[in-house]
């Protein structure tokens, strides 16, 4: 698995809190973890089906599922595929949800749906789907036919989302249902997981009790949370965000932040990760991308990439997020059509299969301890090694030629330039270009 600058194990430690079942619960012991598979491989998508069509997305998305497969992704995230709130208080949201069991009409049908996912196996990847546990719209059916099932006056913090109604889990029957309503696409769709929105909104023993009967049914199931609290890794959630370090990319990127910085909030991040699981990382998303600019920060397409191969190099399992590897630079409402030409071939997506086959190609190199350093202020260097092979990754995170010595101990090496196949031999100084990045190998 991926290895983090400080790994701890979870002790058996006894959690409290209001679940699914009235009254306060313990969770038990958490069992041996396996691990995600293949972890130093996963390449994860986020799909923003309203990027690709306005009408039949689900078909525009299996034709490009081949292109994604030779990229190095194998796993798609499907952004909701529920259709929307459409009452008074909606405001277009995705993640406000009117029927779980439900298909957005424009994305297509179930069987556009089974077709995806068949084709995205066919090529290896696993299909994960966006859920929404915490709240749905106002007119979602359950409102009216269950009142109960909801919380009733909201906080201050729900009532900044007001196009939605917060579930309670403190009635059995909306754990039933919900767990229900996740396992039918697992079942009907053969759905290999779940990205959950706002995981913090349903209690843990939701989580446990629902991940258990999904391994059931698919051992190899992705669970990943939005979410900081660890003990979702408890839970069973093999993957939790990675804000703080994000922020810090964004902060070396845009020259508020340090390399220092961002190697602070990667020891963090993974001082709360036990043994066996991962963060999820990644340089923007679409929340992000609403908001900001890609190119306020990275300044150009070079930069996404640059800011990408720092970060997944660093730990964890890298995201891409549909756009980035068109090289996006505006930002993107998720909530509106913003139809994108995926068709033609595009040099940053080329890029970034470079960078992916690089870290395909080093998964069991990457095995070791990591070895990161500064050449300058604005150069940071990750190094892994074996007894038998060595690897580099160098990042120009500055938009300006920086003048470097390689380590010491690299300079005179034969290397292998793993995004060209190029043979060559490291000098002592070395030139990189605005946002040039490097990963050799010996």
């Amino acid at each position: 698995m991926k290895t983090n600058n400080i790994i701890i194990s979870l002790l058996s430690i006894v959690l409290l809190f209001v679940g699914c079942k009235q009254g306060h619960h313990v969770l038990p012991p958490e069992p041996e973890q396996k691990g995600i598979a293949d972890a130093n491989t996963t390449v994860i998508y986020e799909c923003n089906e309203r990027l690709f069509a306005t009408d039949k997305a689900f078909n525009a998305i299996e034709a490009y599922i081949p292109t994604l497969a030779d990229m190095g992704v194998n796993v798609l995230w499907l952004m909701p595929i529920h259709p929307r709130g459409a009452d008074e208080k909606a405001i277009g949201s995705p993640y406000c949800v009117q029927d779980y069991r439900t298909i957005d009409p424009a994305f297509g049908t179930m069987a556009d749906l089974q077709a995806l996912v068949a084709t995205a196996h066919q090529h290896g990847m696993r299909v994960i789907l966006d859920w929404i546990a915490n709240h749905t719209s106002w007119d979602n059916a359950w409102v009216t036919a269950h009142p109960d099932w909801y919380q009733g006056p909201q906080s201050a913090d729900e009532q900044n989302w007001a196009d939605v109604t917060f579930l309670n889990y403190n009635v059995q029957a909306v754990c039933d249902t919900m767990r229900e309503c996740m396992l039918y696409w697992v079942d009907n769709a053969d759905i290999d997981g779940f990205r959950c929105d706002y995981a913090e909104g349903a209690p843990l023993d939701f989580w446990q009790s629902m991940i258990t009967e999904l391994r059931q049914r698919k051992e190899n199931a992705l669970m990943l949370a939005e979410a900081s609290d660890a003990r979702h890794y408890a839970a069973g959630f093999d993957l939790l965000y990675s804000w703080s370090f994000m922020y810090a990319v964004e902060g070396l990127y845009s020259g508020s932040g340090t390399f220092g910085a961002l190697l602070s909030a990667n020891t963090s991040e993974y001082n709360s990760t036990p043994a066996g699981k991962e963060r999820m990382r990644y340089i923007t998303t679409h929340d992000e991308t609403a908001t900001l600019a890609p190119g306020s920060v990275y300044r150009s397409a070079q930069g996404e990439l640059s800011a990408f191969c720092l970060t997944a190099f660093m730990a964890g399992v890298p995201m891409i997020y549909s756009s980035q590897e068109l090289g996006n630079l505006n930002t993107i409402n998720f909530f509106n059509y913003n139809v994108l030409d995926f068709e033609a071939d595009n040099a940053t997506r080329n890029s970034l299969k470079a960078i992916l086959s690089a870290y395909h190609a080093t998964a069991n190199l990457r095995g070791g301890v990591p070895l990161t350093g500064s050449l300058n202020a604005k150069v940071p260097y990750i190094e892994y090694s074996t007894d038998d092979e060595t690897m580099i990754v160098i990042c120009n995170t500055a938009n300006s030629e920086q003048q470097v010595k390689y380590p010491m101990k690299h300079q005179g090496h034969n290397v292998t330039d793993l995004l060209t196949g190029q043979q060559l031999t490291l000098g002592t100084i070395t030139t990189l270009q605005p946002y040039e990045y490097r990963i050799y190998k010996h």
